[in-house]
This record gives C-alpha cells, structure tokens and sequence, in this order.
C-alpha cells in the first residue's frame, strides 16, 4: 500500500498544469518551466567547467510536516522502491518486490501504467544470469528512478539485469534498453550526463560500479 500525505497532495496537484492532453485522464506537461529546465540541465562543453545546478528548494518548517493521510493506492504487492517525476510532482514512479514496475497519477488516483517483470532478449543475456534463470526464483525490483529531464525511467532488478525504458507523456513506457549489468543484484542505478552524454551508472552484489 502506497500512502500520500494530505500535504504534498495539496501542494502538488495545486502546482500542476492546467493545459488539456489529447490522452484522456493525462495532462500536457511541456511548459516554458520545463524548457528552461531542459536548457540548465546540459552541461558545458569541458568538463572542467561542467556545473551541475541544484533544484529550487522550497523553505519547510518542522510544521509543514504531515500528519495526516491523504490517500491510499493499493499496489498488489510489497513496494520496495519509488521515485517522482522530476518536474510533475503527482506522477509516481513505483517499483514491486514481483518485479513489477508501476507508474501512479496522484492527482486522478489513477495507475497509468503497469509493466510485470519480463526478460526482452534472454539470448543476449550473459550465461550466468541464464544459469540463475534456471534455479526459478523470484526477481524483484531493487531500485525506479527517473532521468534528470523524465524522459527516461531506469529499473534496477535483484538479479543481473537493468531495464530502461522511455516516456513521452502519454500512458506508455517504451522498450529502450535491457541491459546484463552485474553478477547477482543491480543493487542501485543512477542517469549521468556529463559532455551532453547520458550514462547510467549501476552497482551490484559483485563489487562493481559500472558505467554504461
């Protein structure tokens, strides 16, 4: 079970863009903010000068924190990780101990998305994973998290693989990348982008931080 407090809601649904989309129950997320995002997100061309600007923090005070609960989402199964939309604040990004990745529209309560653990290419796959494969236990997601500009969702899995998927706005998660990223458990992963390059780096149950 997913909870939401009162308080995030409120500030969250308050804050969202009020353009229609052509998708039903979706909204138009491109706005001048969102551009201009895009534009202090690239970085320099050397990499001595690269700057990696902070995003604008709201003041809190110890009063501002919840107290109350605002809605509940019922995922089907132990959550073990999330991550919001860089830039809309009421799309969820949910990860399941099935293997199962979700993403949530808080403002419409809405699952937009839902996407069960499947292998895309298990002959691309290194022989160790396909061994591991063979012992029929349960893959779970370790880690969701989003790209610095939402256009890409990266998953990490507690066995061997990684998945990257894009995401334009609509109620899809494309197919991008399956990738054999560690011996054992991708244990975490993260998006980079240093000289206008996007990279993800991972790291696993093998001792290992990659970057891909």
């Amino acid at each position: 079970m997913i909870r939401v407090p009162a308080i995030y809601l409120t500030v969250s649904i308050l804050k969202r863009p009020r353009t229609p989309s052509t998708t039903p129950g979706m909204v138009e997320y491109q706005s001048a903010d969102h551009e201009q995002l895009m534009k202090r997100l690239r970085p320099a061309p050397s990499v001595e000068e690269v700057s990696y600007p902070s995003a604008r923090q709201a003041s809190w005070s110890l009063d501002d924190l919840p107290r109350t609960v605002a809605m509940s989402l019922h995922q089907g199964s132990s959550v073990t990780s999330m991550d919001f939309h860089p830039s809309h604040q009421t799309l969820l990004l949910v990860g399941s101990n099935n293997g199962e990745i979700s993403l949530w529209e808080l403002g419409l309560r809405e699952r937009l998305v839902s996407k069960p653990f499947k292998i895309w290419d298990i002959s691309a796959c290194s022989l160790p994973f396909q061994a591991a494969m063979v012992k029929d236990t349960p893959i779970s997601v370790r880690r969701v998290t989003w790209s610095h500009d939402g256009s890409f969702v990266g998953v990490a899995f507690t066995k061997h693989l990684i998945h990257i998927y894009a995401y334009n706005g609509s109620n899809e998660l494309a197919q991008r990348m399956e990738i054999d990223a560690h011996i054992g458990a991708v244990n975490d992963l993260a998006f980079a982008h240093p000289n206008k390059q996007l990279c993800i780096v991972t790291c696993g149950d093998d001792k290992l931080i990659k970057v891909h």
